[in-house]
């Protein structure tokens, strides 16, 4: 990978990717606006890490931060990039389904919910446009998160029609623009919430 893409998008060169999780991970600018939401919270499910960015900065936020991934490759550059941020102390690692894994997890008290937009095998840029398609499925994410916490972030792709979420319970959707162009929304639930309803975000 390009360390210069690196830096720009992450703002550290020294950062583990490959071509998935680069182009899976948001912006440095985006995920530090992301974790300060979670600021008043204690420890954090990161539900989907990849390769740790989201962890990463939410852990500069708070106590602790629970970051679940299946792939063990993606759960490898989370740790090394943890590391280089001499924040691996504040980060504890999980290999597997995060559906599983849930059933082990005893505590926590807000979430980060980022599923896979693309099909298993499937170009990351193609978006599939319902939850159920989502890897893990995005409704049976939020359910089970939801039996823990109602303090959720739920990040959806941009193609995705918000109307669908109507009957879930009060949130806020942000749409999230950089350069102007739309790149994703994020759906807060609970005490993450600034204001019901729809926001913008733009850097």
């Amino acid at each position: 990978m390009n360390e210069d893409k690196i830096l720009e998008k992450y703002g550290n060169a020294s950062y583990v990717v490959d071509q998935d999780t680069f182009h899976m991970g948001i912006h440095h600018l985006i995920s530090d606006h992301i974790a300060k939401r979670f600021e008043k919270f204690d420890v954090v499910l990161d539900a989907c890490a990849g390769a740790g960015f989201m962890a990463i900065v939410i852990a500069k936020h708070v106590t602790k931060v629970i970051a679940v991934d299946v792939d063990k490759n993606h759960l490898s550059q989370a740790k090394i990039n943890a590391e280089i941020d001499l924040l691996n102390n504040k980060i504890t690692f999980i290999e597997g389904d995060v559906l599983e894994k849930l059933k082990e997890i005893s505590k926590f008290d807000a979430a980060f919910l980022d599923p896979d937009w693309a099909r298993p095998g499937e170009d990351k840029a193609i978006h599939v446009h319902e939850l159920s398609d989502m890897v893990p499925s995005g409704q049976i994410l939020f359910d089970e998160v939801f039996k823990t916490t109602n303090n959720i972030c739920l990040r959806l792709p941009k193609e995705f029609d918000t109307l669908k979420l109507k009957s879930f319970p009060p949130h806020e959707v942000q749409s999230v623009y950089q350069d102007n162009k739309l790149k994703f929304f994020c759906v807060y639930f609970g005490g993450l919430i600034n204001e019901v309803g729809e926001t913008e975000f733009k850097v």
